[in-house]
């Protein structure tokens, strides 16, 4: 029997059981398909206050403390503390590397603001060398009574996008000698709320797709690829509902197998898998709930897939889930206990 193993990832909140943290784990998979029989050994557990999202950065994990305002830098073998830093306030929820692998960009929710971190200036470890700060709100008075930053996404090594929930605009900045800079922005309707963001390419289409946390529903842009000015030119397509179970509350927003996406909906607690990315090349084309299937509870927070595995953080009930697609649909395959869970990264994807 070949036994087929997969390191897996997550970060957890803290809870009125203690302090949050990483977790990880190797998952043993009695073959190859999506009916391999699943088995979980935890392998790490580093205890590290409230954690919401980890960045792969070489050797090193990239560990953003959301309630914390701190960024660790975290040894991936072992998860033991390399460094840190205080981000300054904010409420810190979402990191991504730039193409360099040196420069960590940070979304602040709470400040609406967006930092850049070196993670090794000069050899002293990581230092902060820009920051930029939105201004303006949206409709919704308990949501967006000011700027929200909630995910940053480097576009090239001197461009970045910015879901600002708080502002219903899609930001776009220029990192320079000068700092980072607002070069425009792409707006979404009054009241929808971007969170996430996915950015693909079909043939001579570039495709941009956003999920509305608080209009519940799906908009994407497409526009001629190639083109280096990223603030223009994007032509939007009707939006559409993330799930067919009722008014939902997206959360995370990943790519899937053969041109798909996957999104998490928190309140009805589903997965919905949209196909129609690859007809987006006109004013027809729109994206399509596929399927949809229940994740295991009310809030999932995050997902990630992994090949034919789907792995879903589900924070309220306390689990990172592994779904997998059999004859009969969607099925859940392994558990594995996390209070808190918001983030999971699994494979290739660490």
């Amino acid at each position: 029997m070949t036994i087929l193993r997969t390191p897996v990832l997550a970060s957890g909140y803290r809870t009125p059981a203690g302090p949050g943290g990483l977790t990880s784990w190797l998952v043993s998979a009695d073959g190859p398909g999506p009916q391999a029989a699943l088995s979980a050994e935890q392998t790490g557990r580093l205890r590290l206050g409230d954690p919401s999202w980890i960045v792969p950065v070489g050797d090193l994990l990239a560990v953003i403390g959301e309630r914390d305002s701190q960024l660790w830098l975290v040894r991936a073998r072992d998860l033991t503390v390399a460094g840190r830093l205080d981000l300054a306030g904010g409420v810190p929820c979402h990191g991504a590397i730039d193409p360099t692998g040196r420069l960590l960009a940070v979304a602040h929710y709470g400040s609406g603001e967006v930092s850049v971190i070196d993670l090794d200036r000069w050899g002293r470890g990581p230092q902060q060398v820009a920051r930029v700060q939105f201004t303006g709100r949206g409709p919704v008075a308990s949501r967006q009574d000011g700027p929200h930053a909630h995910q940053v996404t480097w576009l090239d090594r001197g461009h970045l996008a910015v879901t600002d929930l708080g502002t219903d605009q899609i930001q776009i900045l220029k990192l320079s000698a000068a700092g980072l800079t607002r070069i425009g922005a792409i707006p979404t309707p009054a009241g929808f709320g971007p969170r996430h963001l996915v950015l693909s390419a079909h043939g001579p289409r570039q495709i941009l797709t956003v999920a509305g946390e608080l209009s519940g529903t799906l908009l994407s842009w497409t526009r001629s690829a190639g083109q280096e000015v990223w603030a223009k030119d994007w032509h939007p397509h009707e939006p559409v509902p993330a799930s067919r179970q009722g008014r939902s509350q997206p959360s995370g927003l990943v790519p899937g197998p053969d041109g798909t996406l996957l999104v998490a909906n928190r309140q009805v607690g589903t997965v919905s898998v949209l196909t129609g990315l690859d007809t987006l090349t006109s004013w027809s084309g729109t994206l399509t709930v596929a399927e949809e299937f229940d994740c295991g509870g009310a809030n999932p927070r995050d997902l990630t897939v992994d090949a034919d595995r789907v792995w879903v953080a589900q924070q309220d009930s306390g689990e990172v889930l592994c779904y997998t697609r059999g004859a009969d649909g969607w099925a859940p395959r392994l558990a594995l206990s996390l209070a808190g869970a918001n983030h999971v990264l699994v494979g290739a994807t660490l």
